[in-house]
């Protein structure tokens, strides 16, 4: 329906007005489900039919009728909706002049408001009348569901009577049975016609009889659910059966109360708890004892080896499983999985011990020590020598090695969660040295390995407390002292162990995983601060972090340092970042195309902890992303000293080439000349200024 209304703005804002006066009442009264700017544009709408309702007389009725079916259909359905809409229509609508002449605007007004009343109680009541309808049917649709599930119910109840092993029996509260399924009979070797002539108490062990008769006392009084008791039922044959005996109580609306008895044959029960008990303590695929089982027969062997040979543990990794599984197959990795199982069996077999596996690819051997038993690095050798040795798998030759982590003789009173952490700790620390490894448990290194793994596991949660700040190093130019940019470090104020350094922040961060978001919150922190000095006369101060291999290899690296710069507002220019020279120059393909994309947006990459190698050199050189290099004091020695000056002339090539250079950790005036001498342009260190704040950062 249109119709042609004022078109001028105090019209449009007077309708405007009126839908939001109205959508505000309305939503008071009723519920409507939609946003409040959805509910004042529908009202608008309905606003506008109405003032063209009134503006044009042979739209009126068909108008008031639309706005009423409307209303309805918005949810809008209780007298206090269509009184609060009679009256904010009515009286916006008669304040609306311009839309009738004056002496027919009060009769048209009228007209529509009657027409919506009407058109209103009409489509209530029609839509009262499909609800009505609709819930008969429903009601219908629901009885003949129950109907069906209950035939479905009894169905399935007959079916599992008559084919379940559990014998069922319903019981009447003295114990009398009114029905039994087949099973039962077969339980205590007896017709169903017997079963129905015996009560149930007769059924049972006459030890067993007083506490079955209060069992049922107790059920059919409503003291309980159910009860479930182990139970011996007297057999036909005279012999007597194992049963696992549950009664329910039936209680009906109508009739006497009766007892369900559900009788399970002890015997299958015991088999399947067995096999359950067997599972929970083994390896499913390589049929070995797993790390709980291991763990009771560790803690019983700490209580009864002998005091003087004590006990070994040697936890195992086995090397590069995962190339095998993921070149082979998992089937091939599994067949490995029970050859290794075997042969470190095989090893034992004539020492009191026990092979486990602890998962995937980690096995344990306990040893019981006798005079007999070979020692430590005999028993290393022979676990490789026996892994070492190639056999067939899926048509291919492979072979394993293993690197191992071995606690010997621990103290008796050593518990086992104590020592199977250390054998993880000292795994851990062979792995570090490469494979096919080994190290003996050490109880100060297992301390320091513990506090350092703490600290990581920590790490997060003192960065959300605030206790991780962002520091500031000066590095100054070498030629007049002036403060060139700023370092940007991590400290740690760890409420016990006091400030910790920057580099152990990387290190724990780079361990665990945090150095990626870690990193970028340091770098946003950085660049909103490089931008505060900006703002400062004559204090345009570029900021440098220190990027280690997880983050120059992160593949969002660019995309993280476009937001910090745009959200800061820094320039490109005042943003150093500085790259590790093993990300740079080994295989993080990743990491060397993060730098040269930095590089080529402008943002000035510098090459941590150069070497001066010569193969290095040639990279340094080829690479051509780079715009300086930064060499640790260590590098230089004694500046005086052959090697000091063999690392002039090298780090005379790279100046001629264009690179800067930038010397760290500078201690003396005279490490700093000769900085100076050799080309380098700017220096940082205990020389000049410590990390600090950043207002300690002076010019």
């Amino acid at each position: 329906m249109t119709a042609p209304l004022p078109q001028d703005a105090d019209g449009l804002r007077a309708r405007t007005r009126l839908a939001k006066k109205w959508a505000y009442l309305l939503s008071s009264k009723t519920f409507i489900p939609m946003a409040s700017p959805e509910v004042e544009r529908k009202l608008l709408g309905l606003v506008e039919r109405l003032c063209a309702g009134v503006a044009t007389e042979a739209l009126a009725q068909r108008a008031g009728q639309e706005v009423g079916e409307a209303l309805v259909d918005l949810n809008c359905t209780t007298a206090e909706g269509l009184q609060v809409s009679v009256e904010i229509v009515g009286k916006g609508l008669l304040g609306m002049p311009a839309l009738a002449p004056p002496d027919k605007l009060r009769e048209r007004v009228v007209d529509v408001i009657a027409s919506l009343t009407a058109a209103f109680v009409a489509q209530v009541k029609a839509s009262t009348l499909a609800q009505q309808e609709q819930l008969g049917r429903s009601l219908y649709r629901a009885m003949r569901e129950a109907q069906v599930e209950l035939q479905l119910s009894e169905a399935r109840f007959e079916l599992l009577e008559h084919h379940l092993s559990t014998g069922i029996a319903i019981a009447d509260v003295d114990g009398g049975l009114v029905r039994s399924n087949a099973a039962l009979g077969r339980i205590v070797d007896r017709t169903p016609a017997e079963l129905t002539a015996l009560p149930v108490f007769e059924l049972v062990h006459e030890d067993d009889r007083t506490a079955l008769r209060a069992d049922f006392a107790e059920l059919t009084n409503g003291g309980t659910a159910s009860i479930t008791q182990p139970r011996q039922l007297l057999r036909g044959d005279g012999e007597l059966a194992w049963v696992t005996l549950t009664l329910s109580p039936l209680r009906r609306t109508e009739g006497p109360a009766q007892v369900m008895v559900l009788a399970e044959d002890a015997t299958d029960v015991n088999l399947l708890q067995g096999q359950l008990n067997h599972q929970a303590l083994h390896d499913v695929l390589t049929r070995l004892p797993n790390r709980q089982y291991f763990t009771s027969r560790l803690e019983q062997a700490l209580r009864t080896a002998d005091p003087g040979a004590g006990v070994s543990v040697f936890h195992l990794d086995l090397d590069g499983f995962s190339r095998i599984t993921g070149g082979l197959g998992r089937e091939v990795g599994d067949h490995v999985l029970k050859i290794v199982a075997g042969r470190l069996r095989a090893l034992v077999v004539e020492e009191n011990a026990m092979v486990a596996r602890f998962g995937h690819d980690e096995f344990a051997i306990l040893v019981e020590n006798t005079p007999t038993t070979p020692d430590v690095v005999t028993m290393i050798r022979r676990i490789n020598d026996l892994l070492s040795a190639p056999f067939h798998a899926d048509g291919n030759r492979v072979a394993v090695s293993a690197t191992i982590g071995v606690v010997h003789r621990p103290p008796r009173d050593s518990t086992p969660s104590d020592l199977l952490d250390s054998a993880d700790l000292t795994l851990r620390r062979a792995r570090g040295v490469g494979r096919r490894q080994w190290e003996l448990a050490d109880r100060a290194q297992d301390g320091r390995d513990r506090r350092t793994f703490s600290l990581a596991a920590t790490m997060p949660g003192a960065w959300e407390n605030g206790e991780i700040r962002v520091l500031y190093r000066p590095v100054v130019r070498l030629a007049d002292g002036r403060v060139e940019s700023a370092d940007v470090v991590l400290r740690w104020d760890h409420p016990t162990l006091g400030g910790l350094p920057h580099e152990q922040c990387l290190a724990l961060a780079e361990d665990t995983g945090l150095i990626v978001p870690l990193g970028t919150w340091a770098l946003r922190m950085a660049c909103e601060q490089a931008q505060a000095w900006r703002e400062e006369p004559g204090r345009d101060l570029p900021v440098r972090w220190a990027l280690t291999p997880s983050q120059a290899a992160d593949p969002d690296l660019l995309g993280a340092v476009r937001d910090v710069l745009s959200e800061s507002g820094l320039p490109t220019s005042s943003l150093r970042l500085g790259a590790p020279a093993q990300a740079l120059f080994g295989d993080l393909g990743e990491a060397a195309d993060n730098l040269r994309y930095l590089a080529e947006h402008e943002v000035g990459v510098e090459l941590d902890e150069f070497t001066a190698a010569p193969a290095d050199l040639v990279r340094l050189l080829e690479g051509g992303s780079v715009r300086a290099v930064r060499m640790a004091q260590s590098s230089a020695t004694e500046p005086d000293s052959t090697v000091a000056r063999a690392l002039a002339g090298v780090l005379e090539v790279v100046r001629d080439a264009g690179i800067g250079l930038t010397a760290a950790g500078v201690t003396t005036p005279e490490q700093a000349r000769w900085w100076r001498e050799v080309g380098a342009d700017t220096a940082s260190g205990p020389l000049f200024a410590p990390a600090g704040p950043p207002d300690a950062i002076t010019r």
